[in-house]
């Protein structure tokens, strides 16, 4: 038996107004079921809305029909989906199926595993290459003489 939705009674009327605009449209309604077009693969499934980092390369493969909004662009970082660093990221809104959510949680626990950006960005990497055991205090030192 299908389980009613909840349609955010208590919310304010901006939250409203997504809702239903948000159910209107073909790609980004949710059923009775909880089903949801999936950003990640294109199926309609099960899916839940998070918020994730893309680039551009995977975001033109994907298509944009069922986005539900662009929160914010950056201009360098993670993509959750090739697991790698480029430049032109989109932290974006979308719904995504137990398949994708795992691709994006096995990508953030590796990021995690590593030590974060610091150890897992090819920059900073570089710098820990150039630089040495004390690459954290000459990059913060703000001096231009790194090393002769």
């Amino acid at each position: 038996m299908p389980t009613e939705l909840n349609t955010n009674a208590n919310a304010n009327d901006m939250t409203k107004k997504l809702w239903e605009v948000h159910q209107k449209d073909e790609y980004t309604r949710v059923s009775n079921y909880k089903e949801a077009v999936c950003l990640g693969c294109l199926k309609k499934d099960v899916a839940a809305a998070t918020i994730a980092d893309i680039c551009e390369d995977c975001a033109s493969k994907k298509g944009r029909e069922p986005l539900l909004a662009t929160v914010t662009t950056k201009l360098y970082g993670l993509c959750f989906f090739c697991a790698h660093y480029k430049f032109g990221i989109e932290q974006v809104n979308g719904r995504f199926c137990k398949t994708c959510h795992d691709r994006i949680a096995r990508v953030t626990k590796e990021y995690n595993k590593k030590g974060g950006m610091m150890y897992t960005d090819p920059y900073w990497i570089a710098m820990r290459k150039k630089h040495g055991k004390d690459w954290k205090q000459i990059m913060s030192s703000g001096s231009s003489n790194y090393r002769r």
